[in-house]
């Protein structure tokens, strides 16, 4: 994972790029600890699955900042 633009730093293409493939890490790392702690430790899971809801919501935003650059064909 790298958000830090590779050349200039106007390049946020790259940087949504690198926001949206840290979102998904924690994502996936999110839904493993969900995995691991569903019926052993309540408190945890309920609380990573605040956490992911969250994740997920970010996630959303920058694909969605995603699609607007690609659209006026800047990505």
């Amino acid at each position: 994972m790298n958000l830090r633009p590779p050349g200039p730093q106007t390049d946020v293409v790259h940087v949504i790029k690198g926001v949206i493939e840290a979102e998904t890490g924690a994502i996936e790392h999110y839904n493993a600890v969900i995995e691991a702690t569903e019926g052993v430790d309540p408190v945890t899971n309920d609380m990573v699955i605040a956490i992911l809801r969250d994740e997920e919501g970010h996630r959303r935003l920058f694909e969605g900042y995603l699609r607007e650059y690609e659209a006026e064909g800047l990505a």
